[in-house]
């Protein structure tokens, strides 16, 4: 369930300020984020808060206030990123588009941070649009340019994503090397990837949100290397300087479940965030501990509850991909999957998309169609490990098998990122042949 992206050169910083103590048998050591956790339980941030209500005691005062009325959208956006309730997202909506009304000036900044909301609710197209708009305000052009580069990638416009990436003068800043990194990493080079998110975060060391942020990613991209000591000493690191920071708890939580077989002590991590952490696919997470425990029933039970929740409007197409997933393999509405994935694909053309396409009309019994749309819209065409499995279970089912053992060694090859659950299928399909 969790994507996580070798340096070939030396580090530029060093990751591990509190390196885990190694042994033979475990990378995860409770000893090692035991205080850390319990940090994170006692955490008690009001600030965000407060920030609320600052601002919206200002705007009383004085309600057509346009900065005002931004800086208590933006207040609202970070409450999201802090707490997760989707809610917020709308309040912060509703208030830039206040401003945008209000504004007799500029509106980039405005069109910006619409866009950046945007893709959170995964409307990738009018995020693109909004950057648009932005550029079209004359200023703050880079910070236009990075959003649709950014809501490109979504799109599957790769081509105006290289080209604005391409365009850029001052290739050794943070927002062109995340950006650059992504790119690569779309482009299958994961040793060009990690080596420029490690020069961006070593740009930004000073800079607490933006170094957490990088180094935390880092963890993510060092786990698809393989580099799974690496990967959990970056998210220690990371949880050193926040103990709230759910992103690294769950990269943990990841290694101890898909890594280390440690299923209890994931699940105690993975139900800390939850408490502190409004997330829906922890419960997709939670599933598959259970259902790897053997507790079928209740990893069942996990599974719709997370369907109902997001199923609701307010989510929009934020977990589209995984409803498709659900209804292609748990829920036996393949049919349902196919029109999700239909309505995906016409907002995002990728790759990865195509493959839960493919991989939803394999489960309808349109094994042929599934083989014709793989073969010339997702082959060659990403390396996402996820899609290599679908194409190689899809090529299976068309009975051509040594095509079919070739993707299916290659996607086992990412078994860690996968998780043991799609490992477990692909070696009984390898088994089978």
């Amino acid at each position: 369930m969790k994507k996580i992206i070798l340096p070939t050169f030396s580090l530029l910083f060093l990751i591990m300020a509190c390196k885990p103590k190694q042994s033979n048998s475990s990378i995860v050591l409770k000893s090692d984020y035991a205080h850390l956790l319990q940090a994170a339980t006692n955490e008690r941030d009001t600030l965000l808060q407060s920030d609320i209500h600052f601002w919206s005691d200002k705007l009383k005062a004085a309600p057509n206030n346009i900065t005002y009325l931004s800086k208590l959208a933006a207040a609202y956006s970070h409450l999201f990123k802090a707490e997760g309730n989707v809610e917020y997202i709308f309040k912060a909506d509703s208030l830039y588009a206040l401003v945008e009304s209000r504004n007799p000036f500029s509106n980039a900044a405005t069109y910006q941070a619409l866009g950046v909301n945007a893709i959170t609710r995964h409307q990738f197209v009018a995020a693109k649009n909004y950057g648009e708009a932005a550029l079209l305000e004359g200023d703050m052009k880079s910070a236009s340019f990075n959003l649709i580069f950014d809501a490109s990638m979504e799109v599957g416009d790769y081509d105006r994503a290289r080209s604005i990436l391409n365009g850029q003068i001052q290739r050794n800043s943070f927002q062109y090397l995340i950006r650059a990194s992504k790119l690569a990493d779309h482009d299958g080079n994961l040793e060009l990837a990690i080596e420029l998110m490690e020069k961006a975060h070593a740009r930004v060391k000073n800079h607490p949100e933006l170094s957490l942020w990088s180094l935390s990613n880092l963890g993510d991209l060092y786990g698809h290397a393989g580099r799974i000591a690496d990967s959990y000493g970056a998210y220690l690191d990371v949880l050193q300087k926040d103990p709230t920071h759910w992103h690294s708890w769950q990269g943990i939580a990841w290694i101890l479940y898909s890594h280390e077989g440690k299923v209890s002590e994931a699940e105690v991590i993975l139900q800390l965030i939850n408490q502190k952490h409004h997330n829906p696919e922890l419960n997709l997470l939670l599933a598959d501990l259970a259902d790897y425990s053997g507790k079928k029933e209740q990893a069942l039970k996990l599974r719709k509850q997370f369907y109902t929740e997001v199923s609701q409007p307010k989510y929009g197409h934020m977990y589209s991909k995984y409803l498709i997933l659900l209804d292609a393999e748990d829920l036996n509405s393949p049919k349902r999957a196919v029109a999700r994935a239909e309505a995906e694909k016409d907002s995002r053309p990728t790759p990865e998309v195509y493959s839960l396409l493919a991989w939803a009309k394999l489960h309808n019994g349109e094994k042929e169609e599934a083989l014709r749309m793989a073969q010339q819209f997702v082959e060659d065409k990403t390396s996402e490990p996820e899609a290599v499995y679908h194409l190689g279970m899809i090529y299976k089912a068309n009975g051509k098998t040594r095509r079919a053992r070739q993707l299916l060694k290659e996607a086992n090859d990412a078994a860690y990122e996968l998780g043991p659950i799609t490992a477990q299928a692909i070696e009984k399909a390898l088994k089978s042949f």
